[in-house]
This record gives structure tokens, sequence and C-alpha cells, in this order.
């Protein structure tokens, strides 16, 4: 963990990352289908690997409820109240998030899982997975991030899709849920569309970012 907080800082920013990203209906029909399985329904999200903010030296980003801030980490790093909940395709975390019970650590990708997302991705891709534990969503609404920069954290909130209350800035999708639907040419629903459900406000014009 000694040189997470230097590797997390090389990482894209949100607007890197979004850039990267493209072809997305070419990358959503191939991983759909793999995060929608039965056995890792409701467990996994796609999700952009970013950073929002620099770590000091020792820091880890972790989330508490619904914010996300970073926190040192312990010499012997053995908290088993704080378990990984964002990873590169290549099983490396990168956020973090506090339970109050060890039983309620969620479980890390498996390497099958790992494996054949990587095989499609690249190790070295943009793109993630995240936990989808705890995050589940009222229908029609979606998760909204807010980035506070001078308390270097970002925080969720749900939300309905459309938001004329907002002022006018660039929006970014940060993370995807598979979602099932029904084909009439097929007796049972497929997994085979992303569907975003997270965005998060773009931060080019926030220079504590940098």
């Amino acid at each position: 963990m000694s040189d997470h907080s230097s590797w997390y800082n090389g990482l894209p920013s949100v607007e890197e990352a979004d850039a990267l990203f493209i072809d997305r209906a070419k990358w959503f029909s191939k991983l759909a289908p793999i995060l929608g399985r039965e056995e890792y329904e409701g467990k996994y999200t796609l999700c952009l690997v970013h950073r929002h903010v620099k770590l000091e030296q020792g820091e880890r980003m972790v989330a508490i409820g619904l914010t996300t801030a970073p926190e040192k980490v312990p010499p012997s790093d053995i908290d088993v109240t704080v378990c990984p909940s964002a990873w590169t395709a290549a099983g490396r975390p990168f956020e973090w998030q506090r339970v109050d019970a060890p039983e309620q650590r969620v479980p890390a990708p498996p390497p099958e899982l790992l494996e054949d997302f990587a095989k499609i991705a690249g190790e070295n891709s943009v793109l993630g997975l995240s936990s989808a534990v705890g995050l589940e969503l009222a229908e029609g609404e979606i998760w909204w991030e807010s980035i506070d920069y001078p308390q270097r954290r970002h925080i969720l909130q749900s939300a309905p899709r459309e938001r004329p209350e907002l002022p006018a800035q660039r929006f970014l999708e940060t993370c995807w849920a598979p979602t099932r639907t029904h084909s009439p040419s097929m007796a049972a629903e497929v997994v085979d569309v992303l569907q975003c459900c997270v965005i998060c406000p773009s931060s080019i014009h926030h220079p504590c970012e940098n």
C-alpha cells in the first residue's frame, strides 16, 4: 500500500477517462452478458477507472455511506471494516468502503470474472468494476456525484436523470449497471444493456482537482 497514493494520483481524471472510452456501444454489447450472469447479478457494475482528487502519502479513498474521502492507511492495514469497492480490469483496488461489521464486506470480483473481463477490456483498460451492493436505485433515478474539492471528497445523491434546476455544465457518465431486457424472439429475459447509473460533473473549471 506504500505506493498506492502515487499510483492513484497517476490515474486519469474523469475527463481524461471519458475521452478514452470510445466505441461505447461495442464495449457495452461485449461486457453486458458477462456482468449480467446470474452469479454476478446485483454485485458489480462497469465503471471508469479515474480519480477526482490528489492523495497524500499513505492515503486511500474510502466511502462511508455515500461520501468518499481520503483516509490514512493504518500501518498494519488489517482493518476488517474496510474493504475494496472498485477495481481495475487487472483486479487492483482503487477505492474502498467502510462497513459496520466484517460480514458486510463486499466480495472482490472472482478470478474467473476478472479473467473474462480482462480478455475483452484489457488489463490496462480505462474500464473497471465497482461494487453495486447497497447502491440500489428507485425506478427513474440515477446517482449524481458531486465533488467537494477543498475537502477532497465526493458525494452520491439519488435523483431523477433530468434535473433542469442544475446550472448548465458538462456531466459525464462514469458507471453502468447491467439491465435485463425481453426480446420477442427469445423465451427469457437477457442482459444485453449496460445502463448508466452514475453521473459526475466535469471538473474542468476546478483547479483544486489538479
